[in-house]
């Protein structure tokens, strides 16, 4: 036989990059793990190019982000992903190099189901990473559904402890903020209140009149124009609580869940949702959730996280003056938690036009409040909380009469007013903290911790939209946006200790 018609060594190497997407690499293997299921697992270290060994060929290259993901990956406990698939069967793709694909394709800005199909075939340090295997989009999206739950809880609290541990930073002093993100719906087909309940009436005669074997589809669509109906229902009264107009409430039929919102930049208005994050001084996201419209809605559920994430540790939360809100301050007393957050820089009252109450200075010991131009409000009445009021303590000035701020201040005859409720305690007692030199000094960290995590997601890897639909959707999405963001981070961290 001539030696010509023999593969060489080189032959069999370079045939793993020319494998049948529909079967596994060579380089691939099943191995049990350890829950006692069969798993098809890549081996990184049988990737060659030419006659140079795939990790040679990365190191000479100057590429290490491959490397430090692969670690932070390995020191991961698998077997809750392992434990969720069936005993019998094929062989599925072991979660850690599915785990792998998809956060190191959104590290990169792939984030569709086909770009990550097609980075598995063509990025080296994909392949590395995964140890050369190459599901198609259908497994990916497959495998995301399967193990949403642990992505935004169990996983992202594990792989952010050992984030925080390789990188040497803790979560003693965090940063939070939020943004609005467009949803993956269209605002060209958003429904008004006339055209919600023209849906659901035709979805409900469309469902009396189907054919038996119609009866789940009818039923799923009578059932999607109802919960729109309900959250449609659920905004008017907000906003009819708020003394808003209500003719200019929409839906999406598709999503929604979706609100309303103005988009940052300039972009106008579109349905989106609002993911918020707490960052640590290594800009690491130590916590993160996703609310249709609040960033104040969720800082207990954050702060909960961060507990979850690195236990008994004290606490010092900055947050801009967005969060001066009674539900924030309530949720870090609750917590023991030291906030820092300046209030509303307000100064006019918007539904009037006059000076706001955050502009009068109380005095707690003399029991007074002291206006802008510093005349003195004395305590005039106490009232009791009853069915038609909540409890208040109102303060009034007699020397408005010739006073030069009078019309920006009041247009009362009596004079101006103020009410004084039992949660401005703690307001007024987070304002004298804030005046503080040092208070303001460890404020001022709060942009450089938290405001360059949104910009790279947005400008790195490409969340200006999500591509999920529905909240649950969405949050699966945006975990792991953030999963993928910690590696990076860490990635980042380990090259500048290691220049």
């Amino acid at each position: 036989m001539s030696t010509a018609c023999m593969p060489t060594p080189d032959d069999r190497q370079f045939a793993l990059f020319q494998t049948s997407p529909a079967s596994p690499p060579p380089s691939s293997r099943v191995t049990a793990g350890s829950s006692g299921r069969r798993f098809l697992r890549g081996d990184a270290t049988a990737i060659f190019l030419g006659m140079t060994p795939l990790e040679d060929h990365l190191r000479q290259s100057g590429i290490r982000a491959p490397f430090v993901v692969a670690e932070l990956l390995d020191a991961q406990d698998w077997t809750p992903f392992e434990d969720r698939y069936a005993t019998t069967g094929r062989a599925p793709y072991a979660p850690r190099a599915m785990m792998g694909l998809i956060l190191y394709g959104i590290m990169q800005g792939v984030s569709s189901l086909r770009a990550l199909e097609r980075l598995a075939r063509v990025d080296l340090g994909a392949m590395w990473v995964t140890g050369g295997i190459a599901p198609d989009h259908a497994n990916i999206g497959r495998f995301i559904c399967l193990h949403e739950q642990a992505l935004s809880q169990t996983f992202f609290e594990a792989l952010t402890r050992t984030v925080l541990a390789r990188t040497g930073t803790s979560t003693a002093c965090l940063a939070g903020d939020g943004t609005v993100i467009e949803a993956a719906c269209s605002h060209y087909r958003l429904l008004k209140e006339e055209a919600v309940r023209a849906r659901v009436s035709q979805a409900r005669i469309g469902h009396q009149q189907a054919l038996p074997e119609q009866q789940d589809e009818t039923q799923q669509q009578l059932d999607r124009a109802h919960a729109c109906e309900q959250v449609l229902d659920a905004r008017i009264a907000a906003r009819r609580r708020h003394g808003k107009r209500t003719d200019t409430v929409r839906v999406s039929l598709t999503e929604p869940e979706a609100a309303m919102q103005r988009q940052k930049r300039g972009r106008g208005f579109a349905p989106a949702y609002t993911p918020s994050v707490l960052a640590n001084e290594a800009r690491i996201i130590v916590a993160h959730a996703v609310d249709p419209t609040s960033e104040t809605r969720v800082v207990g559920e954050l702060i909960d996280q961060s507990e979850r994430v690195e236990p008994k540790i004290p606490r010092e939360l900055l947050l801009d003056a967005g969060y001066f809100d009674d539900g924030v301050i309530n949720a870090t007393l609750a917590r023991d938690v030291s906030l820092l957050c300046p209030p509303r820089p307000s100064t006019t009252d918007k539904t009037k036009g006059l000076y706001h109450k955050n502009l009068f200075t109380y005095d707690a010991e003399q029991d007074v409040y002291y206006c802008p131009v510093g005349q003195r409000l004395q305590r005039i009445s106490h009232i009791n909380a009853s069915v038609r009021s909540r409890e208040q303590t109102v303060y009034a000035c007699n020397a408005c009469e010739d006073c030069p701020q009078r019309i920006a201040c009041t247009r009362s005859v009596r004079g101006r007013r103020i009410k004084h409720y039992p949660e401005d305690e703690a307001r007024l007692a987070l304002q004298q903290i804030m005046t503080h030199p040092g208070a303001q000094a460890v404020f001022r960290q709060r942009k450089a911790m938290v405001e360059p995590v949104f910009s790279a997601l947005r400008q790195q890897q490409g969340l200006s939209r999500f591509r999920r639909r529905g909240l649950a959707g969405v949050k699966r999405e945006f975990s792991l946006h953030t999963l993928a963001y910690n590696l990076a981070r860490a990635v980042a961290l380990s090259l500048c200790h290691h220049l």
